[in-house]
Formats: structure tokens, sequence, C-alpha cells
């Protein structure tokens, strides 16, 4: 027997149909791949909802809101125009849930209007208002405040005023700020926490700075800030280069923002009974003087506060005592029987171009006198519960006869029996 080695392959082996090498490889192969496709998918979803679900949580907290409404309080005859309808509405009283996308019309002589902005919770407390003038036009465009309590994000308000003159407030005292967007046909305004003094004309929009920071802006022109006790104004194709000052305000701390002591002096007169007070407080979106005494009744009291202003005003040829009041409540009718006792007045001391030191003031009320000899001298009545803004004449010509040269001082108060009164935004300006 011979072997004979050959590199031939066996018969059987190698040849003809060969099993695989593992039954099913590639299935599972194929499947442990789509189960680890799928596990890190599931992780990369589980992270990105990980993260984004708290971002636009946070995102949604912070930027929803939720439209509010205004209050109105008409002076006279004011016309009201909600939102998508055709015809406006004539007010003489107070109106209350007016919407956003409402526009205001102050269009008879004499006519003013108070429009309280926001209110916070169930008080009727404003957080922003606007005085409107007689010719104004203004559009209420958006009114918000944040949905979320815990958002970060001030009150927010789109205003277009249109035509004519308005005061902005902006004074949320310790609550959350308010930020006015203010369009008008010449630019924008961008109003922070303060007060402020517009006016719009076909030529231009003019505004003066009595508190706070507004920055006027128009598309292809810088930024201009204009600052407390500054004024500026737009046109339709420029900003002015710079702020400037404005008219010569001889008070200081008008506005009440400053602490009291520095600038105004309190005094009570009540003998024996219970004195009345003064407090500095947030009302409607501003800082105000509130008088007040609630105590026996037909005994005369009187509370004010004064400030001492030591100013020449040889100089000058115009000089305006302007200020916002609002009455409250009055017990003694008219202003008493020497026509003195109002539930708020103002006087302001004078030394006359001769050497003579004098007085000249005007009071306020809205109870009709009770007895007719009790004449009212140096007053006008005003509806209660509504801001108004009285201006003086110009008193160098009102006092021509006894020409000022120089203001000695001012004083604000209140007197009579029972009253309750508010003052602010003060102002003594000289041109």
């Amino acid at each position: 027997m011979s072997t004979e080695l050959t590199g031939s392959t066996p018969a059987g082996f190698g040849s003809g149909p060969q099993p695989a090498e593992t039954p099913g490889f590639e299935t599972r192969h194929n499947i442990e791949r789509i189960a680890w496709i799928v596990l890190f998918s599931a992780f990369a979803v589980f992270m990105v909802l990980l993260i984004a679900a708290p971002l636009t949580i946070n995102y949604t907290v912070q930027t929803a809101t939720a439209a509010q409404t205004a209050t109105i309080d008409p002076t006279g005859t004011i016309l009201l125009t909600p939102p998508g309808a055709t015809e406006a509405i004539a007010l003489t009283d107070l109106r209350k849930d007016v919407v956003e996308g409402s526009v205001v019309d102050a269009v008879e002589n004499g006519t003013q209007a108070t429009i309280r902005l926001i209110s916070e919770g169930s008080g009727d407390e404003a957080l922003g208002s606007i005085q409107l003038y007689s010719g104004a036009r203004l559009d209420l465009a958006t009114m918000r405040s944040p949905m979320f309590e815990a958002s970060d994000q001030p009150y927010q308000a789109r205003l277009k005023l249109e035509r004519g003159q308005a005061r902005i407030f902006t004074d949320s005292g310790q609550k959350r700020p308010v930020r006015v967007l203010l369009e008008t046909p010449h630019g924008e305004i961008a109003l922070d926490t303060g007060s402020y003094q517009v006016a719009v004309t076909p030529e231009q929009t003019d505004i003066t700075v009595s508190a706070g920071a507004a920055t006027l802006m128009k598309p292809d022109k810088p930024a201009l800030v204009v600052d407390e006790g500054l004024r500026a104004w737009i046109t339709a194709d420029s900003i002015a280069g710079a702020a400037v000052s404005a008219t010569q305000n001889l008070l200081r701390n008008g506005n009440f923002t400053e602490p009291m002591r520095d600038t105004w002096e309190s005094y009570v007169l009540a003998q024996n009974v219970t004195p009345g007070k003064v407090n500095i407080m947030d009302r409607d979106g501003r800082r105000v003087a509130y008088f007040v005494r609630q105590g026996e009744d037909n005994v005369p009291t009187e509370v004010g506060i004064r400030q001492q202003v030591n100013k020449d005003i040889n100089v000058y040829d115009k000089v305006f005592l302007q200020l916002d009041v609002k009455l409250l409540f009055q017990s003694l009718p008219g202003a008493g029987y020497l026509s003195s006792e109002y539930p708020l007045r103002v006087e302001v001391a004078y030394t006359d171009v001769y050497g003579k030191q004098l007085t000249w003031g005007h009071g306020f009320y809205f109870r009709d006198p009770e007895n007719p000899n009790w004449q009212i001298v140096g007053g006008q009545q005003i509806q209660p519960f509504n801001w108004f803004t009285y201006r003086s004449p110009n008193l160098m010509e009102l006092l021509k006869d006894t020409r000022p040269a120089r203001i000695d001082s001012i004083r604000i108060y209140a007197s009579g029996w029972n009253y309750q009164s508010m003052v602010s935004e003060v102002y003594l300006e000289a041109e």
C-alpha cells in the first residue's frame, strides 16, 4: 500500500454547497446596530428635553404677557373709539375697562382726561398714568403685564400720541417698573420710570423730562438720551443733535422724588383738636403729597408744606405756576366765609419791585358754598376724584402793578374742617 500526498482538496471538503459560518449573524448584527441607534437617539432626545424643557418654561414665564385695561377720568367731554368701532363714544364720567387699541380724543376747549394705564390686583392704584389736554389724540395701542409673578420683566405699554399735549407718568414705586414706548408721527421715544411732558405739532415732537430719562429713536439716526431737566425734539427728518436745558424751574423737588427734608418743610395748625397731616406716597404712577384730616368737625385746622425759594426774577419776562391737584373730600362747603379755607390751596410769597412783601394764591374746592354770602375769591371749583392740572396766567403780567422782583417762598396747604387732597408735579417756571 502506498500513500500519495498531493495538494488537491479531498473530495467532499471545500467543494459543493457550504453552510454559513454562523447562522443568522447578519440579522443579529443589524438588530444590535438598530438597538444601539435607538438607545443613543433616546438618550439624545432625553438630553435635549432635559435642557430645552426648563429653557422653554423659563422663556414662557419671562415673556408671556396678559392684556391690561385702562381707566379714564374725563374733565369735560372726551371721545373714546374702541378698537374696530366706526363711531366714537362721548364720555363725561369715569370709564373703566378701556381695552388696548382704543383711541382717546380730547377735542373740546378746557377738556382734560386722566388715563390710568395699569393697576395691580383688585385695587385701583395705577402704576402709570397720562394727563391728556385739549386737542390731543392718543391711541392706547398695547398695555401689557407679565402673566407670571416670577417674571422679572417690566409692565409694558405702547402709546401713539398723534397730536396735542400730554404728560406721562411711569412711577410704579416699589413694584416692577413700567416701560412705555411712545410713538408720534415723527419717531419713537422710550420712557424709563419718571415723568414727561410731550407736545406733538405737525412740524415736530417736543419732550421735556421732569424726572427719569427718555431715549429718542428714528431709523438711520443715532439715538438721543434726554436726562432729567432737559428737553429735545424730533422732526420728520431729524433728531436734535443734543438735549438742551428746559425752562428754568425755580422750585426743587416739585415731583417729590427726593427726600423732603432737603426741600420742603411741613407744618400743622390745630389748637387743642385733632391735627391734620401730610404724607408723601405713590399714587397713579406718580409721587404725591397727600393732605388729610379726619377728626372733630366744625373746627378749623391747617396742614401744609412750604419751600424757601429766594430767587431773583427781574431778568424774566414770564413766570408760570403749574401743579396737579386731586380733591377727595371736604366737609367745609366752598372755601369758608373768608374764602381762605380750601381743601387745597397754593400761595406764592414774593417781594415786588418796590421792596414790599406780598402774596398771591389760588385755591381749589368742589363743594358749593351753602351760604350765599360766602363768596369765592382767588379760587376755582373743580371735579372731585380727578387729577386737574392748573397753570396760572403769566404772573409777571398778572401782577404787573406790583411786579415781582424776587420769589421768596411757596406754600401748599389744606385747611378747613376735614379734608383729603393730593398735589403733584409742582413747577414755578421762569422764561
